[in-house]
């Protein structure tokens, strides 16, 4: 392995309902409660990433947060430093930690321009998911799930840990190798939202933008959204 430069992992994510790719807007989906809906914005944060080796050590990657948004095909492809060895399986936060959320607005990724920072509460949106159905209440039949806080009892931050089919290794494909000595590997990850709507009735529950028990509950389904993808 002389004279590589760098090693790269690209997170390849991909949003799915039930499987299916996700369209914005156009396209219509039903969630387990038989709801007919559309999405107009899917939006999340994922943040610590890490590895685990074939001897179980954890390796750190990068306490950076990335805002995944799917009208952003490159915010999908998280791109991070990979020390050499053998890894088995991936390990992340969705949402932002608790010491970003105290310390008040931030900029990048963080940055409030981005639709993702309650001024009011002084914390960070960790995933947020609108669209319309038939099924809902509000005005315009609007479905707005803004997921968050950060205070007990209501934290919706997730930690999530996916085993790899394989062990990682460090075969460029051409499509992403942007020199002969430049190794990179990539884990395709799908993130489902039929899987975050787990009992949720639009009837019932339309939307909220503040924390509680129903963030609380969402933030317990999409810990179980993500897998690798094969």
């Amino acid at each position: 392995m002389s004279g590589i430069k760098a090693q790269h992992l690209i997170v390849s994510l991909e949003n799915t309902v039930k499987g299916e790719p996700l369209y914005l807007r156009n396209t219509n989906y039903l969630n387990a409660a038989g709801d007919t809906f559309n999405i107009t914005s899917f939006k999340y944060y994922l943040s610590n990433f890490s590895l685990t080796d074939s001897s179980g050590k954890t390796v750190k990657l990068s306490s950076e947060c990335f805002l995944v948004s799917e009208d952003s095909s490159e915010s999908k492809n998280i791109t991070l430093n990979m020390p050499k060895g053998e890894y088995k399986s991936i390990s992340f936060m969705i949402g932002v930690d608790s010491l970003l959320n105290c310390t008040g607005a931030q900029s990048g990724a963080l940055d409030p321009v981005y639709g993702m920072f309650w001024t009011w509460n002084s914390g960070y949106i960790m995933v947020k998911l609108e669209g319309t159905s038939p099924s809902s209440y509000l005005p315009g039949h609007m479905i707005e799930f803004h997921i968050g806080g950060y205070r007990a009892p209501h934290i919706t931050q997730r930690w999530v840990t996916l085993p790899l089919s394989g062990m990682i290794t460090a075969r460029p494909p051409r499509q992403y190798q942007s020199s002969p000595q430049d190794f990179i590997s990539i884990i395709r990850v799908s993130a489902d939202i039929y899987t975050l709507l787990n009992g949720i009735s639009f009837h019932q529950l339309a939307g909220f933008m503040t924390p509680g028990s129903a963030a609380d509950h969402i933030a317990d389904n999409y810990q179980h959204m993500f897998s690798v993808k094969n």
